[in-house]
This record gives C-alpha cells, structure tokens and sequence, in this order.
C-alpha cells in the first residue's frame, strides 16, 4: 500500500505540473485574445454604424432627388427605429443641416451632442466628399458622423450613436465566456489525464499491489499475464521474469536432490535427508509452481467507466442552457393549454421517462449485459439527439426528446450496475466516487458550453455537437471488458411492485423523507434550473451564454460543496439537520426576488440553490438506510431504494409542470418566490418532523 500511495503521490504531482502549465497558457492566451477584442470591437462597431448610416443616407439622397426639401422629409423616424429594431447597439440616430442644427432625431441623446453637432472642425470636414465619416466619443456614445452630399452641395450630417455601455457588456460578455472557456478547459484537461493515464495508472497500481501482496504472503506460483507496455507493466514483466527464475531454480533443485536420492546408498540417503526435510519446509512456507491466466483487475476495468459516462452525460448538460428557447422556436398552438406549458412540456416528459424507467432497468441491463445496455442506450440517444436536431416543430421534437430520456435512463443505470459489479465494501464508496465525479464535471462543463454554442452557431447544430458527443461515448463504451462480473451471492435486483409502492407511500416515515426532503429538492432543481433560468434570462435581453453560465454557478456549487457535506453528515451522524438546513437554503433563494429583478440578484438566486441542494442531497439517500431499516427488513432494500427513486424523479418530472403553471398565473418572478416558499415551507416541516427521538440514528434489526 505504501508503494501504491507513493506512486499515487507522484501521479498527482506531475498531474499538478500539468494543470499549471495549462493554467499559466490558457490565462495568457485569454489575456491577448480578450485584449485584441477589445481592440477590435468598437472599430468593427463604428463600421457597421457606418454601413447602416450609409443606407439611411442614400434613402435621404433619392428623397431629395425627387425634390422634396431636406428638412421637410417624410417617415425618418420610421427609418431610424427599424434600424434601431435590428440593431440593439446603436442608442441615438439624428440628422442634421450644414450648419449643425439638428432636424430630425431618434433615441436618447447624449449630453454634449449639440456642441458636437456645432462643432466647426465637424462641419468642415463634413463638407469634404472624400472624407467617409468621422468617429467622436460624446457623452457616454460613440457617434459617427456621415456626411450627406448632393453633387457638389453639403446638405447635411446624418449622426449614428453606440451606446458605451453596450460595448462594455459585450466586453464583459467575451471576458465571461474566456472565463468559462478556462474553467472548462482545466476540467477537460483532468478528465483527458484521467482517461489517458488514470485508468491506465490505477489498474497498474493495482496489479502492482496484488502482486506485492501475494509475495508477501509467501505465494511465487507464475501466471501468465499480458502487461502494459508503460513503466509498470515493464516493472511488472521484471517481476514476473524474476518469479519465473525463482520458479525455475527451485524445479532445478527438487529434481537434483529428488535425482541424488534416487542414486544414493543408505548412507547417502541418510545425509540427504536434512536438505529434502529443508526442501519440504520450504515449500510448506511458500508456494511455487504456476497458475492459469486470470482477468484483468475489477480495479482497472472499474476506472474505465469513467471517460463513457463523462461524454454521454456531457451531452444532455450541454442542452440545458437553450433547450426550452429551442422548444419555444417550434412551439405550436395546443388547444387547452398555454405556451409556457407547452414549452416545459419536453423537459416535464424526458424526467418522466427517466423516473418512470429507472427502476425497472437494472435487471434489464443486469441480462442482456452492462455493456450492451449502454451501448443500446447511447445508441437510442445519439439518434434522438440527432432527430431533435432536425426536429420540425414540438410533435416529433417530443418523440426525438423521449428517445434521449430512454437513451439516458439505460446508460444511467447500466453504469451504477457496473460500478456496483466491480465494487464490495472496501471500495464502494471510491467506485461511486469515480461515478458522480464524472457527472459532476460533465454538469460543470456543459450548459456553459452549451449556452456558448447555442449563441454562436444555433441551437440546431449545437444539438448535432450533442449527437457528436453521444456518438463518442459509444466508441468510449467499446473500450469496456466485454465480460460481466456479477458477485456470485449478489441477488438479481428488481423493480418495485405495485403493493410495495403503495404500502410506501403510506408509510410515514418513508414519506417523511421522500415527500418532504427528496421531492421538494428535485421540483425546485428542475422547475429553477432547468425551465425559469433559460427563460427569464432570455426574457431579460441575455442570451443562452448567460444561461450556461449560470447554471455553472450551480454545478461549481455541487462539486465543491457536496464532499465536504457529505464527509460533515457522515461525521456527525446528523444528517437529518443538514437535509433540513439545504432545504431551507433552497427554500430562500428564490424568495431575494422579492426584493429586486436585478441580474446580481438572479445570481444570488442560483447561488443559494446550489448551496441548499449540495448541503442536502449527500445525506438524503443515506437517511433511508439510516432510518427506514424495518421498511426494508419487509419489504427488501431493492423496492424501498425503488420506489424512493421512483418518487424522487416523479419529483423532478413535476418541476418544470409546476414552474410553468406558475408563469401562467404570476410570472416569473412569482414562479421563483412561489417554488422557493413551497420548498421552505417543506424544509420546516421536516425540520419539525424529524426533532423526535425516534429520528436518531437507530442499530440495524436483525
């Protein structure tokens, strides 16, 4: 072990070294692109006013070529807004005559455009046909100025503004969006140095350690293994030559006193009798020989997981941020029902499939195979990804949506199999570890992706990027051992049956944790997250980028926060007290849009979420074995975890239900505080429900 530890040690220094030099790369590489953007992008700016200024000016010049006079044109107000209406920097429009006094105006004028207007050096160099306009910063604006020549006659300066503060948000946006670039990188880069060497190193050090141990043990029997060729498994093959040699020199002197035994008289025998009672002791202390081939290590094959599941849930994280502005380009009139529910409806059906599928999927996957389940189901989702890309309005957008649920609902449970396949009691909990860590990065890494490439190259392609991702994780998958390894006492798991789920549900301890405590925490994640963020920051004039980044907010929250509240639960044993503290917290957030809509505020909203669900969802499941332990001495662990899950998901599909009922009747902000006061109200009730003292921690019943 203490071998293993060292090479861990130096795996993570040298990991380390990596991440700084990637860190120190990408942070000078977003330093120059953000500063060559910011060079850029007014000039830019200043030339696409000058373009449409220019298209205003020639409709002026065919106006005064009819005759009508220059300061008595018809409908410029009319011109300057559709301008404006597809061009949101531009904040001010005005034209003046050659004296400077201004004729006709749109927008907000800034302060000091009069003095400008009249400026003596502006006028002259209006006058000139060869100067193509002149940029001056007025105020908090940009104005260009065109001039507006007839011939040889100077009628006038036609003026376009861009607002200052349109340009700083877009250099924020870019400063954001290279943050979120950065941030996602390093995630990347530890997720390609796990799969290019972490797996490789863990099976190594494992096979490493297994060989040690049986060494120690006194156990030199040879087996024919094949190795890495890396520093390991080279180190490995000098082991396993040196075990050969030792293998070969003791056949060499059992046959070589065994054949002097043999040729020896009474005497000779007599005086070899102290080497063969050696030889016998020898081999009773230790053994030699060989032994048959054997599998690769559960160690290496478990850590292969990790890199699959990683691109597949990548891929529905990366939807996160624009799917329900997406649903809302293909809605379509449904009798009966209101937009805002129509848009949550694809988000509403992929948790059902998922709740409703889940349970019932484990010992599907446990008979036709953990890796031929999730083949299929990346398969069934890759598809859907694809259709949805191509989706023609929200009919088939919700056939192509339920494909990815049941897609994702097989993969899901299929990986949680095959971890539990390749894990006992020793290392279940860094198996699920290697589980969540993957899904955590994934959920880190994509809605802000997501959002990123919705903005630049549309939500249809950014769904076939989705397709791409899927599509890898089949060929991730492939890498997977092709045997199964089922402990040989484990039972097959089951879905739950109807009396159970009925006799759960009606049972109030199990209901105080699942209606209480887990429900709750699923419709605020997905009715907040999943469907009021996307649409309000959208509704607010952001864009999908913006989306994403908030919702990175939340997942930072979870990978932080949640192995720290797990490790305090499990320490205390007082779970129930940070279920009920992560509730209220959650129950808070939304309620900080009481006191204003501000954009600042919706990040404290997010922010308080994540912190409420990361505090909570690490002592929820545990508070069922913790508490429920008669439920499942009747009943059997596989039906009350079921039916707890099962209700858990519904929980999740009766989000984004509720959030856009909500919308119908308060709108969003009344959607965020309503959410938000059913889930604190939830969190109290809990808190008071579980104050007894049959909610300490009990023994386990025989």
């Amino acid at each position: 072990m203490l071998e293993k530890n060292y090479l861990w040690r130096i795996y993570w220094q040298l990991a380390g070294v990596i991440m700084v030099c990637v860190v120190i790369a990408l942070a000078v590489v977003s330093y120059f692109s953000h500063r060559v953007f910011e060079r850029e992008l007014v000039p830019e700016t200043e030339k696409k006013a000058a373009t449409e200024g220019a298209s205003i000016r020639a409709l002026v010049l065919k106006a005064t070529s009819y005759g009508i006079p220059f300061d008595a044109l018809y409908g410029v107000d009319k011109t300057f807004e559709e301008v404006f209406s597809e061009n949101p920097e531009f904040s001010y429009a005005g034209i003046t005559n050659s004296d400077g006094t201004l004729l006709y105006h749109y927008g907000k004028e800034p302060e000091g455009a009069l003095v400008h207007f009249h400026s003596p050096a502006l006028l002259a160099a209006m006058r000139d046909p060869t100067v193509p306009w002149q940029v001056a910063h007025v105020g908090p604006q940009y104005i260009v100025s065109l001039p507006i020549i007839a011939g040889t006659q100077a009628l006038g300066v036609l003026h376009m503004g861009i607002d200052s503060v349109f340009v700083n948000r877009v250099l924020l946006e870019v400063m954001l969006d290279v943050l979120v670039v950065l941030v996602v990188s390093l995630f990347f880069t530890l997720e390609l140095l796990n799969f290019m060497a972490g797996a490789r190193l863990a099976s190594g050090l494992g096979e490493f350690a297994q060989q040690v141990e049986r060494m120690r043990s006194g156990d030199f029997t040879a087996t024919a293994r094949v190795r890495a060729n890396d520093e390991i498994g080279r180190l490995l093959r000098r082991i396993d030559a040196a075990v050969d040699h030792l293998n070969v020199r003791y056949e060499h002197l059992s046959g070589e006193l065994q054949d002097r035994m043999r040729g020896a008289d009474a005497a000779g025998r007599e005086a070899l009798k102290p080497a063969l009672a050696a030889l016998e002791s020898l081999a009773k202390r230790f053994r030699f020989g060989a032994t048959p081939a054997v599998a690769d290590g559960d160690e290496m094959n478990l850590n292969r997981i990790r890199a699959p599941l990683f691109a597949f849930i990548l891929a529905e994280e990366l939807t996160r941020s624009y799917l329900p502005s997406y649903v809302n380009q293909l809605l379509v009139t449904v009798p009966g029902i209101s937009p805002q529910v129509v848009i949550g409806l694809p988000i509403m059906l992929f948790m059902l499939i998922v709740a409703l599928g889940q349970p019932y999927l484990g010992s599907w996957s446990e008979r036709v195979g953990r890796r031929n389940a999730m083949l299929i189901g990346a398969a069934i989702a890759t598809v859907g990804f694809l259709a949805t890309a191509l989706a023609y309005n929200l009919y088939d957008l919700l056939v192509w949506r339920s494909l990815c649920a049941l897609g994702y609902a097989m993969v899901f449970v299929a990986a949680q199999g095959y971890v539990l396949d390749r894990t006992g009691q020793t290392n279940r909990a860094q198996g699920f570890a290697l589980f969540i860590g993957a899904i955590m990065v994934a959920t880190v890494c994509g809605p802000s992706i997501g959002g990123i490439l919705a903005d630049n190259i549309g939500f249809r392609y950014s769904f076939a990027v989705s397709a791409i991702m899927a599509f890898l994780s089949i060929l991730a998958i492939l890498r997977l051992p092709a045997h199964e390894v089922r402990p040989a006492a484990a039972r097959p798991s089951r879905g739950p049956r109807l009396r159970e789920v009925m006799a759960l549900i009606v049972n109030r301890r199990f209901m105080t944790l699942t209606g209480l405590a887990a429900m709750p925490a699923k419709i605020i994640l997905t009715g907040v997250c999943f469907y009021l963020v996307p649409l309000y920051i959208v509704s607010l004039g952001n864009t999908s980028a913006m989306a994403g980044r908030m919702l990175m907010v939340y997942a930072v929250m979870m990978v932080v926060i949640v192995p720290l509240s797990a490790r305090l639960s499990d320490k205390s044993m007082r779970r129930d007290r940070y279920v009920s503290v992560g509730l209220i917290i959650s129950g808070l957030s939304g309620l900080l849009l009481l006191l204003s809509d501000s954009f600042l505020v919706l990040f404290g909203v997010v922010f308080l979420l994540g912190l409420g669900q990361a505090l909570s969802i690490a002592a929820q499941s545990a508070l069922v074995a913790e508490h429920c332990q008669e439920e499942i001495r009747v009943y059997g662990n596989d039906a009350v975890y079921g039916v707890y899950r099962l209700l858990e998901r519904l929980g999740n599909a009766l989000g984004p239900l509720l959030a856009s009922l909500l919308v119908v009747f308060w709108g969003y902000q009344g959607a965020f505080v309503s959410l938000s006061g059913f889930v604190l109200f939830c969190g109290i009730a809990f808190t008071i429900a579980t104050r007894g003292a049959e909610w300490q921690p009990e023994p386990a019943r025989s």
